[in-house]
This record gives structure tokens, sequence and C-alpha cells, in this order.
């Protein structure tokens, strides 16, 4: 897929990428934060068929979807290599965790275990990618990645 970029002076920028053969999205990025996403059954209709408004944190819920933070398909064969090196987990933070009220980068779970958080999930909230001055909070349950043994450490940490 090949994304077109373009600089909307004033406006924000402007992303365009065609799916499923003639089918084309339109993405506006506001500078004030909202998204305007585009649908045109024909990548040379003059009209879009319809049009979604999403604001800045309703883009970024809807990104976190997207990117497989909750679910993640993944084909079998791929799953199985994935599973053979890799876990992902869920690991809760008790109230007594060493990791609990720290940033992810004061924690240093990365340099101390190995894993790497890829998501928090905060009561209903899910926070995907998060920022490494992203808080960790008693009763979150961190999103983690890494070897069997790296995730031990991690979910020692955790208690």
């Amino acid at each position: 897929m090949q994304i077109k970029t373009s600089d909307l002076p004033g406006i924000g920028k402007r992303y365009s990428f065609s799916i499923s053969g003639r089918e084309h999205i339109v993405v506006i990025l506001h500078q004030a934060g909202n998204r305007e996403i585009y649908h045109f059954a024909d990548e040379n209709a003059d009209e879009p068929d319809f049009s979604v408004n999403l604001t800045d944190d309703e883009a970024r819920q809807l990104g976190v979807l997207l990117m497989g933070v909750d679910y993640q398909p993944v084909a079998d064969d791929r799953m199985e290599l994935l599973l053979k090196k890799f876990r992902i987990e869920w690991i809760k933070v008790s109230p007594d965790s060493c990791l609990a009220n720290k940033t992810i980068i004061e924690s240093r779970i990365r340099s101390v275990t190995g894993t790497t958080v890829i998501g928090i999930q905060r009561g209903d909230e899910i926070i995907g990618s998060p920022d490494v001055e992203e808080m960790i909070l008693p009763g979150d349950i961190l999103m983690a990645i890494g070897k069997r043994e790296q995730i031990k450490k991690l979910t020692s940490l955790c208690e």
C-alpha cells in the first residue's frame, strides 16, 4: 500500500491511499488534533461515500484497536513461530510492587527484565504503546512481550 502525504497549510496534514482495488481512503489530521476520514468507492470520485470525524482521543482509541493491542489475529504459521520464541502476557501490578507509582522509564523494565511493555490496561481504558513517561499504577495490567524467562522476571517485579 502506498500512502501519499501532503501538507495542508493552516490545517494539518493529508494522507491518502487506495484499498481493495479502486476504493480510496483520505485521512486529514488537523493541527487541533481532530481527524477526518473519507471513503471513496472509486478513487476518481469527487464526493466521498461517507466520512467520519473523530476527536484526538477517539482517533487514538481507534488506533489502539487497529494496532491489535487488545486482539492480534496472526496466521497459524506466524503464530507458531512467534510462540516458540516470544510470549505476550498480561500481568497485574500489585499495590506492593516495586513498579507501582513509577514511570516506565524510572522502573527500568526493559533493562532489568528484557521485556517490553506494549500496552497498559487501566480499568476500562487501554493505553497502547505507552510513552516511557507513563506512570504505572497499582492495579494496572501490563501487556508485555518477551521470552519466557524475561516474562517471569517481570511477573516477580509486579507482585
